[in-house]
């Protein structure tokens, strides 16, 4: 049955995020993808006891984010200093945040230490299960063992959420779909946030060397809205939340892609393509009547979603326009 409802990304989630960029930290290997100093600006891990300083000046309570890494890598000694940091400098009721690899927390007593904390969510790298495209991208994984290890995390009743890719080496829309089911029957009727980056190409990483050589076609603009669209829109139906989508857009990472599907607006189009996938399947011909929150998906970007919309329906941007109607959200008054 389809739980999923229309695309609001990242509006669940509303207290506000403080990130802590920890780039390549606990990494064992590098990912033929993985660029993290460009992806955060900084080649640079924060020590607990600047986080705590930068902590203490909050003038109320947040999200504290501990990304750009595999945090449970770093030692259970490290990951309690920095998780103390924010429960000792951090104002009351903020929550934390941090990206790992599942089999970081295969560990009892590293489970046991987390849930000592107020953990808002535990975001797994998963960019994959497909053997074939780990083996690829050079990602130490083995997808049977990830499996267990998520099925062991969710015994501890810890919140979770998944970081997934496409446009990977040997990837396609059918794996990538089929991993999500995976992870979809594995999480129950539990809503997962959901994080999905379509691969870049970034200078100095191996995926540049293997484009270069011709060994890796990197994905179009068009591909990626049309790939990201359908895998959001099947997210969101298993009962994810999606959260973000595409690296956070900055001059560094614009002048550091080599190739693949970087547009400032990569997000919002990805959105407008699972918005209209949804209305042609509720309703093929229309009319449709769609919260006012999402006039931007129709009109933004040269009226992208109304071109998709007219496209999938085989009629005009005219004609599907006539067809829309906006109401307000619950509880505005008009």
């Amino acid at each position: 049955m389809e739980r999923g409802g229309l695309f609001r990304l990242g509006l669940i989630n509303s207290m506000k995020k403080l990130p802590f960029f920890l780039p390549f930290g606990g990494c064992r290997g590098r990912c033929v993808y993985c660029s993290q100093s460009t992806i955060t600006g900084t080649a640079n891990i924060p020590s607990p006891e600047y986080v705590s300083s930068v902590l203490r000046e909050l003038d109320g309570p947040r999200e504290i984010c501990f990304f750009g890494g595999s945090f449970c890598r770093f030692g259970i000694s490290k990951v309690k200093d920095y998780l103390d940091s924010v429960v000792d400098c951090a104002p009351e009721g903020s929550r934390i945040r941090f990206s790992t690899y599942p089999g970081d927390l295969s560990d009892a007593s590293v489970r046991n230490l987390i849930k000592a904390y107020p953990i808002a969510c535990i975001e797994l790298g998963i960019p994959s299960l497909d053997p074939n495209v780990l083996s690829l991208c050079k990602r130490e994984a083995d997808p049977e063992a990830v499996i267990e290890d998520i099925k062991t995390i969710m015994d501890e009743s810890l919140p979770l959420g998944v970081q997934m890719m496409i446009g990977l080496p040997g990837q396609t829309k059918e794996s990538s779909i089929k991993d999500l089911k995976i992870l979809a029957e594995i999480k129950g009727p539990i809503s997962w946030d959901l994080r999905l980056y379509p691969c870049l190409v970034l200078e100095g990483t191996e995926l540049e060397n293997m484009m270069t050589k011709g060994t890796y076609k990197p994905l179009t603009l068009d591909q990626a809205i049309e790939w990201g669209g359908l895998f959001i829109d099947c997210a969101l139906s298993f009962g994810f939340n999606p959260i973000r989508i595409g690296l956070q857009e900055s001059e560094l990472l614009a002048s550091k892609v080599r190739g693949g599907p970087h547009h400032p607006a990569l997000g919002e189009m990805i959105a407008s393509e699972s918005l209209v996938r949804k209305l042609t399947r509720t309703n093929w011909t229309g009319p449709w009547i769609v919260p006012e929150e999402h006039i931007s998906k129709f009109t933004g970007h040269g009226c992208f979603g109304l071109m998709r919309l007219a496209e999938l329906t085989g009629t005009t941007t005219t004609a599907v326009s006539e067809k829309l109607s906006f109401f307000p959200p619950a509880g505005k008054i008009l």
